[in-house]
């Protein structure tokens, strides 16, 4: 990917992610472009979720990427690349944060989300032809709404304001290099690293299954994407996005 991103910034827009697919419709858009945007009037999280965030107090953008270098078998290691470079900004920012990534997509520090990813994949056949990852991260919000239950920004950890364009950029850099290291095959380094950085790894800890909690200790994810967990009983499953839920104290 090209470290000379194309920024496209708005004050307002239905979705980041749209928009970017908009572009990708008409077939004027380059790998690495990425679509900021002040405010989102429906920005979109996993399935039915919005994100929400205050305008002009976040980064909130997509980044279209060309991954035809990638099987449609892996596109999860996509997922890991880009989620470990949002990862890795925050740990530049605050070295000693104790922070994670709560599958699939989720960044948290200690026990409260501060950013999310949602990636839309499109796959023609066996080419993996092009992906949109919409980025959400809070940056200086510090008022939150009531549906929000367990949310933090940067602010809020480190006390300070931060320029949201500088901090977009420097994750969009942080994204490029383990973006390199998914095109370099280096898959078993995003495995590893994906997998230490798992909230609750090695772990017993409650769910939410089939809406009854069960404890469970989380040892990995499979190379479909799948969450792996070994309940008390010492059964062993893999559950997709929505079958199961972290719970909090």
């Amino acid at each position: 990917m090209k470290k000379n991103h194309l920024l496209i910034e708005l004050e307002t827009v239905d979705s980041t992610n749209r928009y970017a697919g908009r572009l990708l419709k008409s077939g004027s858009i380059a790998e690495g472009t990425v679509i900021f945007a002040h405010e989102q009037t429906s920005g979109k999280g996993q399935g039915e979720n919005r994100w929400e965030s205050e305008t002009g107090r976040n980064a909130t953008f997509s980044l279209v990427l060309f991954p035809a270098f990638l099987a449609p078998g892996e596109q999860f290691s996509l997922n890991k690349a880009i989620v470990l470079g949002i990862l890795d900004f925050l740990l530049s920012c605050q070295p000693d944060l104790k922070c994670s990534i709560k599958w699939p997509n989720d960044i948290y520090a200690g026990e409260h989300k501060i950013g999310g990813i949602l990636i839309e994949n499109t796959i023609c056949g066996t080419l993996f032809e092009s992906s949109i990852a919409g980025i959400g991260f809070n940056v200086n919000q510090v008022a939150f709404g009531p549906g929000l239950p367990n949310p933090v920004s940067l602010k809020q950890i480190t006390g300070r304001d931060h320029p949201v364009k500088d901090v977009l950029k420097q994750i969009v850099s942080f994204i490029d290099e383990r973006y390199e290291q998914l095109q370099m095959g280096l898959l078993k380094v995003l495995d590893r690293d994906y997998n230490t950085r798992l909230l609750g790894i090695n772990e017993w800890r409650d769910f939410s299954v089939d809406k009854m909690v069960k404890k469970g200790k989380i040892t990995g994810v499979d190379d479909d994407g799948k969450l792996l967990l070994e309940l008390e009983n010492g059964k062993k499953t893999a559950f997709n996005h929505g079958e199961i839920t972290y719970l909090f104290p």
